[in-house]
Formats: structure tokens, sequence, C-alpha cells
């Protein structure tokens, strides 16, 4: 979208853009899943262009995204840092527990339905064949998604992940990293939308009535194949988020303006799926997802995860 234009995107009454809703249909033994439930999001949507501040012109311009929730409308300022900083290399994801309905794992992947897409969720589409790399593939078959276990919930801290994105196509959601609460619905995302760009966004639940706020990065630009480090830091009790990309801080909100936080123990997820292409909402906001030939996939490679404290300790 070129400078200074406004968007007005329309969205379908309480569609969970970006939120895959998770139907468990497993035996009633695994009922104990933790179903992620699709955000509704307001009605109307703008949006508007703004550069990055402090970051070089090589950066993209970014889109700033303001929800118009039924009580008012919030909004947030995309900032960066300006220096590029030396980053710490990331352990790979520590996949040693994963065994599908292992509940108890540091780690769990998905085997079950996604409503809002046409591919179900598949265990196997989760593979690390070196104890390094992680390939998370999509294909014809199914899509990937891991969530962490529910005793990696935390409150505070820095989550970072380092992947390399796969070929981005209309209709394909990317989200590589993530964190929600169930019980609440408490979310903060990293999702690339399509060929549209990354959204970075809160979502919460105050009184039952939804609070988001976007901004969109990297707009018009395409990053299929790229090498990106995504991090989330979270301080509920001071009362403000930061997202970072290459260790670049790109998008910060606070409590105090906002008027609405994350108040709850939130644990990191890493997925890609497809968005159903008979959801006009869906459609207006990726792309329409046209169905992968035999033999076609896209993968993901995440090769490393970590979480450290906000006091700088890492914990494995």
């Amino acid at each position: 979208m070129a400078n200074g234009v406004v968007l007005a995107s329309l969205i379908t009454g309480g569609l969970a853009i970006g939120a895959s809703t998770h139907v468990l249909t497993t035996p009633a033994s695994t009922t104990q899943a933790a179903a992620r439930t699709a955000s509704a999001r307001p009605a109307v949507m703008t949006a508007t262009t703004s550069p990055l501040l402090g970051v070089s012109s090589t950066w993209p311009l970014t889109t700033a995204v303001t929800a118009v929730a039924p009580t008012g409308t919030q909004t947030a300022t995309a900032v960066s840092t300006p220096a590029t900083p030396v980053l710490t290399p990331l352990l790979p994801l520590n996949l040693t527990t994963m065994r599908l309905w292992n509940w108890g794992g540091k780690w769990i992947g998905s085997e079950w339905s996604n409503a809002n897409s046409p591919l179900a969720w598949k265990f196997g589409h989760i593979n690390q064949p070196t104890g390094a790399d992680t390939l998370f593939t999509l294909d014809a078959a199914g899509a990937p998604e891991i969530q962490a276990g529910s005793a990696e919930a935390k409150t505070d801290g820095m989550w970072e992940s380092e992947v390399t994105l796969p070929q981005l196509r209309d209709g394909l959601v990317v989200a590589p990293l993530w964190l929600y609460d169930s019980t609440s619905r408490d979310e903060i995302d990293f999702e690339l939308a399509g060929r549209n760009g990354l959204d970075v966004t809160m979502h919460v639940y105050v009184n039952g009535v939804h609070k988001q706020n976007s901004v969109r990065l990297f707009a018009g630009t395409d990053l299929s194949g790229q090498r990106k480090r995504f991090g989330i830091k979270v301080d509920q009790q001071t009362g403000y988020v930061e997202m970072y990309v290459d260790g670049k801080r790109v998008q910060r909100w606070d409590k105090g303006t906002l008027g609405y936080f994350v108040s709850h123990p939130i644990k990191p997820w890493l997925e890609m799926w497809a968005a159903n292409p008979s959801n006009s909402g869906y459609v207006q906001w990726v792309g329409k997802w046209a169905p992968l030939a035999a033999g076609q996939a896209l993968t993901m490679r995440v090769h490393g995860y970590g979480y450290k404290t906000l006091t700088g300790q890492t914990v494995l």
C-alpha cells in the first residue's frame, strides 16, 4: 500500500482474523487439549502508513492498523531501535518429549481439525531429522502446529524464535511465534498474512468485550525464504509488550496508553495454516488460498527457540 493511503477493511462480524479455532476431533480421553478460541474481531479496521522510527531507509514502511472497538478507538505507534544488535544463537527446539497426545511434554504437536482452514493440523508434519533444525511442512494432507506445554506458560520474559520462512502465497498464514492463554484468550501475535506483510497484534478480552491493536510491517515486501528472528518481550507488572525482528524493536504497546493489556500467563505456539478460501473476511486479510498440487509442499525451517527472564536468565 502506498505511503499516505488509508485502507478501510470491512471484516465479517465475529471473524477471527489470523486466529485459528482448534476444534478437537479426538477420543474423549484427549479432551484436555487446550483449544485456541477464535478471537472476535471488530467490524471495521483502518490502516495508515508511516516509516519505522530510527531505522535505515532500507527497512520497509510499516502500516499501523487501528482496531475500532465498540468502546472507542485504541492506537499504538510502531517504533524501532536504530542499532543492529549482536544476537546470541538460539538452541534448537527441544522436542525430546513431544509424542502424539503427550500433554505433559515440553512441546505438543497438534493432531486435530482446524475450523478456519480446509487443512487439519497434522502431528507428522513437524520433523527434526538431525536434532537441529525443525521442519514445519504444509501440504495437501495437512498443516503443522506446536504449542508449549502448560508448564511453560509465563507472565513475563522474552520469547524468541529464528526461522527461515517458506514460500509465501495468497491465503497462507505463517505464525513463526505467538503467545496465547486459552482461558482468558490473551494473545500476542506475529503473523505473516499471505503476501501482504507481517502483522503484529495484541488481543485482550475486557469483561467479555474483544479489544485488539494491530500493526502491519514489511507491507509490499516479499519475505519468502528469508531468515528472520522474532522476539516478544512482555512485562505485565510494568505494563508493556515489545516486538522485535532481527533484534530491532518494531512495536511497543504500553498499558497506560492502550487502556487494556494481557494479564495472564501465556505460552508460545508456532504454526502455518491455509485460510478458508470460502470465508470472505480471510480472503480480504490474507488473499485466497488455492489448493496445493500433489507432491507440492511449503516448509518453514525453525533454526532455534529460546526463552529468558526479564533479568536475562535463559530457561531451557
